[in-house]
């Protein structure tokens, strides 16, 4: 348990650093869902996300840019994390529960992006138009 913790701790802490000096970002790029028509502020987003079960993430890392992130636990062990950046940009992908299984997820752990019909829904919960917002297919 003790190696366990430490494990955690340190590839934590070192990921935060390698994103303090500007790197993680080929993974956000990977995780790009699309730009909203107009950026929204943290209270926004939360406003239209809490109502479909979306909830703040406390335990995410903080990339460049970022304003705001959620998450929403699915099934017992998986949730789906989205980031929201001041330019409108919205990144977010599905992997295991960070509270759950910290290891396991740190290690990626069923890391997938979104798929169309997930990335669709998204933006019919926080009520953008799909037919006019950038979209990296």
């Amino acid at each position: 348990r003790g190696i366990r913790m430490f494990r955690y701790k340190l590839v934590r802490w070192t990921r935060q650093i390698r994103i303090f000096f500007g790197g993680g970002k080929e993974i956000e790029q990977k995780h790009y869902l699309f730009t909203l028509p107009k950026p929204l502020a943290p209270e926004e987003i939360w406003q239209k996300l809490w109502l479909f079960g979306w909830g703040y993430n406390a335990l995410s890392q903080t990339y460049k840019g970022q304003i705001y992130t959620m998450r929403r636990v699915v099934s017992p062990r998986h949730q789906y994390h989205l980031r929201f950046y001041k330019n409108g940009d919205v990144s977010g992908h599905f992997e295991v529960d960070n509270l759950q299984f910290p290891l396991e997820h740190l290690d990626g752990v069923d890391l997938r992006p979104l798929n169309n019909e997930e990335r669709a829904t998204l933006k019919k919960e926080l009520g953008v138009d799909i037919e006019h917002s950038a979209q990296n297919v």
